[in-house]
């Protein structure tokens, strides 16, 4: 029996600095918003990337009763498919595959601290909760806008697989794959900032 060789090749980018505000509730956020700076850092020449809009992605700020049902229960869970601010990250060229066209694109996510929410592996943690102004029990979750899925299972693990087969012809999954981000909490909510760094490593076989 023959065996057919697997070929791998990675690229990496530094997806996001978000950060923004939470006001109380009796504030208003009207024409308020929350930054998301999504920069790309290639590790590896194998692809060039471009993300949406520069880099930039805005969240709306939120009030604190966001978060929550009228009688106090938590509004979304972290694997709760709610929407969001939408942001795509572009596959422009890969031409280095010396196995020809790919067949899946695998999307990993990870925070650039090492560090995920206490308490839920499913949320990136905020990195100002601890400087006096930033936001308490308050994180960022990421969706597949594809399959509508959060990018981290429960156990923080993360691996978004595109089957890319029926698009090897011209290489048409040199295209847009789209994500989108909201807030969660992950507790009861202090207002503040919220920053949030990810990392992104895609690898296509």
């Amino acid at each position: 029996m023959r065996n057919t060789p697997l070929f791998i090749k990675k690229y990496r980018l530094l997806l996001a600095v978000i950060s923004g505000s939470l006001f109380p509730a009796s504030s208003h956020a009207d024409g308020a918003w929350m930054d998301v700076n999504i920069r790309a850092n290639i590790v590896a020449n194998t692809c060039k990337i471009n993300v949406s809009d520069g880099g930039q992605v805005q969240l709306p700020v939120v009030p604190r009763n966001w978060f929550f049902n009228t009688d106090g229960s938590n509004k979304y869970s972290a694997n709760q498919d709610a929407g969001g601010t939408r942001f795509t990250v572009q596959v422009t060229d890969c031409d280095d595959i010396a196995s020809g066209a790919a067949s899946k694109l695998h999307f990993s996510f990870s925070p650039q601290s090492g560090s995920l929410a206490v308490g839920n592996k499913q949320v990136f943690a905020n990195d100002k909760e601890q400087e006096s102004d930033g936001a308490k029990n308050v994180g960022i979750v990421i969706f597949s806008d594809a399959f509508h899925q959060n990018v981290l299972s429960q156990d923080g693990h993360s691996d978004v697989i595109y089957d890319v087969t029926s698009k090897q012809n011209n290489f048409a999954y040199l295209t847009d794959y789209a994500f989108y981000a909201r807030y969660q909490n992950i507790g009861q909510v202090m207002s503040g900032r919220v920053t949030s760094n990810v990392l992104v490593s895609v690898i296509y076989e």
